[in-house]
């Protein structure tokens, strides 16, 4: 990587975790982060691969930290959204409590929801 590209991806990823501090809202799920959406200018998608063995909720987190339902993924199943950059993203189990705040990464990404207890992965860039 050249040190421009590095410059880059570090401002990028500044400016996400100033995304997910600055939120205006409480999640209505105890566990997450508080979080909203920024801007929306830099589309991207986010694919989530429900890996976990159990159901996931998908709520978007609104410009005024609000949930926004995206349905949910049973055992197995795979979505893909048009999303922005700054656009959280919380992931829940089936009774709806928060198990984790997720931001998409430029050219797309593919999320990787796990077991309980384990954090959902980002694979590398190009997977």
């Amino acid at each position: 990587m050249t040190d421009t590209s590095t410059r880059s991806s570090l401002r990028l990823c500044v400016a996400i975790v100033a995304a997910a501090s600055l939120g205006a809202a409480t999640s209505a799920r105890a566990g997450c982060p508080r979080a909203r959406s920024q801007n929306s200018d830099v589309a991207t998608t986010i694919t989530f691969v429900n890996q976990s063995g159990e159901y996931r909720g998908i709520y978007w987190k609104d410009f005024s930290g609000g949930d926004k339902s995206y349905g949910g993924l049973n055992p197995g199943e795979r979505k893909t959204i048009s999303t922005y950059l700054t656009h959280p993203w919380e992931i829940t189990n089936g009774p709806g409590d928060c198990l984790q705040l997720v931001f998409p990464r430029p050219g797309g990404s593919i999320v990787r929801l796990t077991a309980r207890g384990q954090r959902a992965q980002h694979p590398p860039q190009g997977e």
